[in-house]
């Protein structure tokens, strides 16, 4: 199925969401360096941030309201019944069956970067179990270096609720170095994904020493 997104329906949900979403989340925004990267994300991009709750997903449309982000999103989500699965496509998301052998979801990433969109992917794939994350999955690794466009890593504490406030860091973008079509092996993809998941978890701890001041 072609990825489509309706911006009547993203539109009105951001417009009457956003006052009740700020006051859920009250999220406290850091940067690694504003200088650099704000909240203005660059075009196009990929948003990698940790994957905490089924929360992180409006917490990013309020944060970057002026920006269509087209989320990975599992199956299990899509398969809540047609109407939601209707509303997740109409606020731009991309179906992932994570236990299938279907890749599309690459494909419609990578056409949404060559027009100058915004793809945002929870490299982890699924939620915690028992407070412990996921290890990143290489399609992340596969889809920045087919697009060669720069990653915005982006670090969520998860802390939501109406008597909690939500902690987010904001990180540099990440470019990664070109890759010779030979090179392109499991082990390199592996690699890159490391390097990537090394880099959301340096965000991690630099939220936390910024919470300590």
């Amino acid at each position: 199925m072609k990825p489509k997104h309706n911006p009547l329906i993203l539109g009105f949900v951001k417009l009457t969401a956003y006052l009740p979403a700020m006051l859920f989340f009250k999220p406290k925004v850091y940067y690694l360096d504003k200088k650099i990267q704000g909240r203005k994300l660059p075009k196009p991009c990929i948003l990698m941030s940790n994957h905490t709750s089924l929360m992180d997903f409006p917490l990013y449309l309020i944060l970057f309201p002026w920006r269509t982000i087209r989320f990975l999103m599992a199956e299990v989500l899509f398969r809540k019944g047609k109407l939601f699965s209707w509303f997740l496509r109409s606020l731009g998301g991309l179906y992932v069956d994570r236990d299938g052998m279907s890749f599309d979801f690459v494909g419609q990433s990578l056409e949404i970067l060559e027009k100058g969109g915004t793809v945002g992917i929870f490299p982890q794939g699924r939620l915690p179990v028992g407070g412990k994350p996921f290890p990143f999955k290489p399609s992340i690794s596969y889809i920045a270096l087919r697009c060669k466009a720069p990653i915005v890593p982006v670090y969520t504490d998860g802390n939501y609720g109406l008597f909690k406030r939500s902690h987010v860091m904001i990180g540099t973008p990440i470019t990664l170095p070109p890759v010779e079509e030979e090179d392109l092996t499991k082990e390199n993809y592996e690699r890159l994904t490391r390097y990537l998941e090394q880099q959301e978890y340096k965000l991690k701890a630099e939220l936390e020493q910024r919470l300590k001041k």
